[in-house]
């Protein structure tokens, strides 16, 4: 799907939340998470290109192994439900609500890290003699 029908779609989203707003306020909602889906979708199919590509290039390389991979990938991942989630709280009206799914998902990418940090600290130990 190209650029225009993206923005499409977009502006049909967006018509339709417009109308149903003035109309029937208690479908927003409901139309505004359908439009989330549908992007999320669009958002996946079009990261599996790029995944793949980045992963071609990494495999040719060597410049990440499979676990720092996977751990970047699933930091993506928490960042993109992350940002979807609190988007759609804050639409919704729920703004502290979304500051706490933003903090959630900070503090889940953190700890995600963790172990990678560990290995840069092991590594930086190993190359300054203190490991």
């Amino acid at each position: 799907m190209g650029w225009a029908s993206v923005g499409g779609l977009a502006l049909t989203g967006l018509t339709a939340l417009l109308v149903l707003r003035t109309y029937k306020p208690d479908w927003a909602p409901l139309i505004r998470l359908a439009v989330a889906v549908i992007f999320l979708g669009l958002i996946l199919t079009m990261m599996s290109t790029v995944l793949d590509y980045v992963n071609h290039l990494t495999a040719y390389s060597g410049a990440l192994d499979g676990e720092t991979w996977s751990l970047l990938l699933k930091a993506l991942g928490i960042a993109f439900l992350t940002e979807t989630s609190a988007s759609l709280c804050r639409d919704s009206g729920e703004a502290g609500l979304a500051g706490w799914v933003e903090t959630a998902g900070k503090l889940e990418i953190l700890l995600l890290a963790f172990p990678l940090i560990r290995t840069v600290m092991d590594t930086v130990a190993d190359l300054l003699g203190m490991g």
